[in-house]
């Protein structure tokens, strides 16, 4: 079983930080609105589903919030694992790291300009794809 990462499917926020995380996982993740996903994990109550994100790992057992994104996160960038260790160290990094998760997903509204929209061409890519770049050569 691969991992799952159930978000807010109708969040813009959420949708656009999932099409992010997606575009550099792949499909090593299973990605599933919490509205279609609850049915299926009847462990978690939904009240959990409406105040975070949740991780459930090949294992079956589950992170949420800011661990559930650090998690998703390891497998792809080197600092995701260094963090998530501290993370599980330390109360002050976990608690200063869930506060800003919470302060995020209560100001999702402040937030959604700075998550590129996944459904664009970012500039990286627009550069790679001109002629005439060092990409080309």
């Amino acid at each position: 079983m691969k991992p799952k990462l159930i978000y807010d499917g109708e969040c813009p926020f959420c949708m656009n930080s999932v099409g992010l995380l997606k575009s550099v996982s792949g499909d090593s993740i299973e990605y599933r609105p919490s509205s279609e996903a609850a049915k299926d994990h009847p462990e978690i109550p939904l009240a959990d589903f409406e105040k975070a994100v949740q991780f459930i790992r090949a294992n079956g057992t589950r992170a949420s919030a800011a661990e559930a994104i650090l998690e998703a996160l390891i497998p792809f960038h080197p600092a995701a694992n260094w963090i998530h260790s501290w993370y599980l160290r330390s109360l002050v990094v976990r608690f200063v790291l869930e506060c800003g998760y919470e302060f995020v997903a209560n100001h999702r509204q402040l937030f959604f300009g700075l998550i590129p929209d996944s459904n664009k061409i970012s500039p990286l890519e627009r550069e790679k794809t001109q002629p005439g770049t060092v990409h080309d050569q």
